[in-house]
């Protein structure tokens, strides 16, 4: 009896895979529709990925529910299991078509979240479908059932299958889907635009890179790769409209320099003259501090990208994987200001090297230094050596000047560094972190690192007044995002975990020409920034919608209604009285300021969101 049931379940085996390969094809089908946000390669790696990875991330796809089929052969006979095999296949494949209309219309692909905005959004004003369109979805769908269960029951009865090379047809997608792997592994060492750009159309893909490793064991040096590829041509992928229109900028004769100066982790309660007096002491009665500013992340990468991008975070990963630049950065460039780019942490850890800065043929190294407070001390003697040598060098030239400070984020004091808040940790550690944990003296560690930093700013500051250079240069300073210290006893510590203002409020100083003193109110965000700078340093003209999301910082009453965040892999719509979070998974849940669950109903703000983060995407 059992080599009965064996040799009928071999039966069922073979006949589900002929079944399953034979989606396969259908799959492929489906999958052109994706093409038209694909930029074609034409080289030979480009071209080898696309291949490779069409037929193996694909296969993997259907390999995978074919093991649920596997499963069900165990306990259903083959005069049934045509059933779920024909439902499921139909499920899949309409589920597939579905995708592709989503990522046409959002270039993300289906989730939790976007059912639910399809079925909260009564009045259309997101997806707007005809009676003729329902009949078409339902015909499809019908007819996809109707093809399936035929097939299905022809594939299962049929004895002609163990004829078919099936099981030599898995090894060659299994052997495609490593190959693809193995390509992106060297494309993305190699800053490879043609392979990393093609990753954002495939749903599901997680692709394989081993940058650091390759570069521990001498086989590449990833600097190198891309310095000899950041002359090249940095457009937007084909799928991204983004600028609208060419930007049209005349900054005049005399254009100002441009200074960003970030700091990483930096709280917006952490600023003020117990914390920040030298800071506050340069500015006073010049500069001007916006109360309620947002960074457009909870984390490093995209609160960054925010700022330089003026876009929402959903386009970090085209932009990374097309290795196409900040505007700003491009615009800069354009009109020979020379470049200073210093950070304490490396660039290339976050993939700003190829993101970013990535027109920038050689962007410095970190510092050397045991602690985050050294490298911090070293990077801004880097700095004003590198000013010191300009002002020989090239002094009526204009300058861009970036500064990224990272010891808050390493809760690290420098050796003989004042503390004034106690009690103090002597350093954070991590594991000792719970619900029962007193934050007081870590959130003191942290201050106390940001007073340190508070003395390295004033530095930069007080030799730009020395120089005469102070009046003549657009300064911002700011955090990339904020820090949580289980400020409501939910045992949040840390960033990239909410949404809430302690890691997404941040601080937001302005000085220089065109920059009135004073204080605003409302709220402001990173995506703001692009548009100031654009405007009023680089005396762009075209209309901000043409190359950002976000409004003029220096704009006089400005005060969203909304602003928007996002990690690594979730977005949210930070409204005053609510925050709507949605998840890389597509779940969605909707708290307020302190986190507390509300009601899960889709706002207005949510709607409105959904198309501004659209707006870049070519039709």
């Amino acid at each position: 009896m059992t080599l009965t049931f064996l040799a009928g379940y071999r039966r069922r085996l073979r006949g589900t895979l002929a079944f399953a390969l034979i989606n396969l094809v259908a799959v492929w089908l489906i999958a052109l529709r994706y093409t038209p946000f694909l930029a074609v390669p034409h080289d030979p790696m480009g071209i080898a990925y696309l291949i490779v990875t069409w037929v193996g991330h694909f296969g993997l796809l259907v390999l995978l529910a074919w093991l649920v089929l596997a499963v069900l052969g165990l306990v259903l006979p083959r005069r049934v299991l045509w059933l779920p095999a024909a439902v499921l296949a139909a499920a899949g494949l309409a589920l597939m078509l579905v995708d592709t209309v989503v990522f046409a219309q959002y270039r993300f692909h289906i989730n939790h979240f976007m059912v639910s905005l399809f079925l909260d959004d009564k009045n259309g004003e997101i997806f707007s479908f005809t009676g003729s369109t329902w009949l078409i979805v339902a015909g499809v769908v019908t007819g996809l059932l109707l093809v399936e269960s035929w097939l299905a029951r022809r594939l299962l009865r049929a004895d002609g299958v163990r004829r078919l090379p099936l099981w030599r047809s898995v090894g060659v997608l299994v052997v495609a889907l490593l190959a693809s792997h193995a390509i992106h592994i060297v494309a993305d060492a190699r800053y490879q635009r043609s392979v990393t750009q093609q990753v954002n159309i495939f749903p599901l893909l997680f692709p394989a890179t081993a940058k650091g490793f390759m570069k521990a064991h001498g086989w590449l040096d990833p600097r190198a790769m891309r310095a000899a590829r950041a002359d090249i041509v940095h457009d937007a992928p084909d799928d991204i409209d983004w600028p609208k229109a060419p930007l049209q900028c005349d900054p005049g004769t005399s254009p100002p320099n441009v200074m960003v100066i970030l700091v990483d982790t930096w709280r917006h309660d952490e600023v003020g003259p117990e914390i920040t007096p030298r800071i506050l002491s340069e500015l006073e009665g010049e500069g001007r501090r916006y109360r309620h500013h947002f960074s457009g992340g909870n984390s490093t990468r995209t609160g960054v990208m925010s700022l330089f991008y003026g876009l929402t975070g959903n386009y970090y990963h085209r932009l990374e994987n097309s290795q196409t630049p900040s505007l700003l950065i491009e615009q800069l460039q354009a009109q020979d200001y020379r470049l200073g780019i210093f950070a304490s942490a490396s660039l290339d850890s976050v993939g700003f090297d190829r993101s970013i800065f990535a027109s920038v043929p050689e962007l410095p190294s970190a510092p050397s230094g045991d602690t985050p407070a050294e490298r911090d001390r070293q990077m801004t003697r880097h700095w004003l050596d590198w000013q010191a040598r300009r002002r020989e060098d090239d002094a009526g030239r204009p300058w861009f000047g970036m500064l990224f400070y990272d010891a808050p984020h390493g809760y690290s004091v420098p050796e003989g560094g004042e503390t004034p808040f106690t009690p103090s940790a002597a350093h954070m550690d991590y594991l000792a972190l719970g619900p029962n944990t007193d934050p007081a003296p870590y959130f003191n560690l942290h201050r106390n690192a940001v007073y340190n930093v508070d003395r390295r700013i004033a530095r930069v500051i007080e030799d730009l007044k020395r120089h005469g250079e102070w009046d003549d240069t657009l300064l911002v300073i700011t955090g990339d995002h904020g820090e949580s210290f289980d400020d409501f006893g939910d045992n949040y510590w840390g960033h990239n975990s909410h949404f809430a203002p302690p890691q997404t409020q941040v601080p937001m100083l302005l000085h220089g020409p065109g920059v009135e003193p004073g204080e605003v109110e409302g709220m402001t965000s990173h995506l703001d920034v692009v548009p100031m700078l654009m405007r009023h340093a680089l005396g762009c003209r075209n209309p901000v919608d043409d190359y950002s999301q976000g409004r003029d910082l220096l704009d006089p009453g400005l005060d969203h209604d909304w602003v928007t965040a996002s990690s690594y892999l979730d977005t949210a719509i930070i409204e005053d009285d609510r925050i709507t979070v949605i998840d890389g998974a597509g779940d969605w849940k909707v708290v307020d300021r302190r986190l507390e669950p509300l009601e899960e109903q889709v706002s207005p703000a949510v709607q409105a969101a959904m198309q501004t983060m659209r707006r870049f995407y070519a039709r």
